[in-house]
């Protein structure tokens, strides 16, 4: 059943993962310095930085907002502005943290703006024909169970399981995008899992 809930939307993706905790595996402090020096000084070179994050931000976004093409258009401003305030990063932390900083604050402002978009089957499908009637009845009922438990949370939580999750951050990263350590942001998660499982055990 989990396999049916991976191949499924991005934010389905994520919310599939919640119930099993992945390793960090990300490695280096600043994968990113190089091309960030190249694409201030060529800012066409930026688009091996967008190619790069691409996918985790969107996915970030698409969790955190549920509406899919809101969040194509949050996702592009995210970039945009990356590009436009490329001189701001200093090297402090990795840039995927600092990116993520920016992705939050879109966020926020697009959930301002307009309330967040309620989970549903249109804004999260899964599309998957290979297994059976009953197999695929299960993995959508898992499914919407984890999306009406998702968006129950506070926002903050929210947050911290789609920089978990659905952009893949390491507990550093984490800890860099919400200004706190390393163990803090672990615990923080680990302690949002526990309670959703004990939820999920009882319903």
């Amino acid at each position: 059943m989990d396999e049916v809930l991976q191949r499924s939307e991005p934010g389905g993706r994520a919310l599939a993962r919640v119930a099993s905790e992945e390793e960090d595996t990300h490695a280096g402090e600043n994968p990113d310095l190089a091309l960030v020096a190249e694409a201030r000084s060529d800012p066409s070179l930026f688009l091996a930085l967008y190619d790069r994050h691409f996918a985790r931000v969107h996915g970030y976004v698409r969790l955190r907002v549920g509406d899919p093409a809101t969040a194509e258009d949050i996702t592009s401003d995210v970039f945009m502005a990356a590009l436009t305030k490329l001189d701001d990063f200093r090297g402090e932390g990795s840039f995927s943290a600092w990116l993520f900083r920016i992705a939050q604050n879109a966020v926020r402002a697009a959930h301002r703006r307009k309330p967040a978009t309620p989970w549903s089957e249109e804004s999260l499908p899964i599309r998957d024909d290979s297994p059976g009637p009953e197999e695929q009845l299960l993995a959508e009922e898992r499914l919407a169970e984890l999306r009406g438990l998702f968006a129950a949370l506070r926002a903050e939580q929210q947050d911290l399981l789609a920089l978990r999750y659905a952009a893949g951050l390491s507990y550093k990263e984490i800890g860099q995008v919400v200004g706190t350590s390393t163990v803090a942001a672990r615990v923080a998660v680990h302690r949002i899992l526990g309670d959703l499982r004990r939820r999920l055990s009882y319903d």
